[in-house]
């Protein structure tokens, strides 16, 4: 189904193949609502396009992925405006157990809504997008037979900006199963590896074993959020001054990834002015990123570093508060 437009499919069971169920590039106004799509090999839905909409879509028992939505343009931040809302996606990964979520994510200006995702080996939610908001949506009992990774998971870029992940539920976000390499340790959301830009606010986490996890991001707002029962409530560090200091050197990765899309012009210089200032505001630390007015209880901790070795990184965390539950 590419290059299609304003079409819309509602009220249709779509059962048991041996692939991709739902398969649409450069879609616009292309639609699915009050759908089953389930039991296939593959995955149940990918669009790629602009002002698409899966809406109220049931997606339970593939193999690989439940769905995969997205569009916009990186380098012209041109919007995509593709919508996923009040979708329940639960059992996927049966036979590719990992980097297979619920709902992947991709392009500008996309929006994921009132999703219900639970019950799956390794991450819910995994991607990169610019000026994205993930909003109400419910994740739990994920990741439990994996490590090192998380239930919404995004890393390794600073280019990838401007989201806001604001009211979700993470719950029981914890390995139970025996894993081979490295600790049981996975978190709800993870910005792995420099992932900057960020805003986290008015998220609820319950039972996880990392609430919050930046991995030396810079410009991430943590603020507003409630962690219980959580063995850590956040994590914080500084990997740029140590083994990734060559990716976030001048003339590294993450300076080459923001010469390809020319963020010294507009778009990206009027759209995201700070990252002109990178190299000139220690860009190896995780400048800026803060953690700020959330609240906490029954957890082991609330954060794994002290609040003077944030401020020597050139970041905060500061007036959170333990509650009781």
């Amino acid at each position: 189904m590419d290059s299609v437009a304003y079409v819309h499919f509602t009220n249709l069971n779509m059962l048991y193949s041996q692939g991709l169920a739902v398969s649409g590039e450069n879609t616009v106004h292309v639609g699915l609502s009050n759908c089953v799509i389930a039991n296939h090999a593959a995955a149940s839905i990918h669009l790629s396009g602009t002002s698409n909409t899966v809406y109220n879509v049931t997606s339970y028992g593939n193999g690989c992925s439940g769905m995969d939505i997205g569009g916009g343009d990186y380098k012209t931040l041109t919007r995509g405006n593709n919508s996923v809302d009040s979708c329940t996606v639960y059992g996927w990964a049966r036979w590719k157990r990992t980097y297979q979520p619920a709902i992947g994510f991709f392009g500008v200006g996309n929006y994921y809504s009132r999703n219900t995702m639970h019950d799956a080996p390794h991450t819910a939610m995994i991607g990169a997008c610019n000026d994205c908001v993930f909003t109400a949506n419910s994740i739990s009992s994920v990741c439990y037979e994996a490590t090192d990774t998380g239930a919404f998971y995004t890393g390794r870029s600073w280019i990838h900006r401007g989201n806001i992940i604001t009211n979700n539920i993470f719950s029981h976000i914890r390995v139970t199963e025996n894993v081979v390499l490295g600790s049981k340790s996975v978190q709800a959301i993870y910005l792995d590896d420099q992932m900057s830009g960020w805003e986290i606010l008015n998220n609820t986490f319950i039972d996880c074993h990392v609430g919050m996890f930046v991995g030396g991001g810079r410009r991430n707002i943590i603020m507003n959020n409630h962690f219980e029962k959580c063995d850590s409530a956040v994590h914080l560090d500084a990997r740029g001054l140590t083994w990734q200091k060559k990716q976030c050197s001048k003339g590294g990765q993450f300076d080459e990834e923001m010469e390809s899309v020319h963020y010294t012009q507009p778009p990206w210089s009027t759209h995201y002015p700070d990252m002109l200032k990178i190299f000139d505001e220690y860009p190896c630390y995780p400048t800026y990123t803060s953690y700020t007015q959330n609240t906490y209880c029954n957890c082991g901790k609330f954060a794994d570093v002290s609040s003077q070795q944030a401020a020597q990184w050139h970041a905060y965390i500061g007036n959170n508060t333990e509650v009781k539950c």
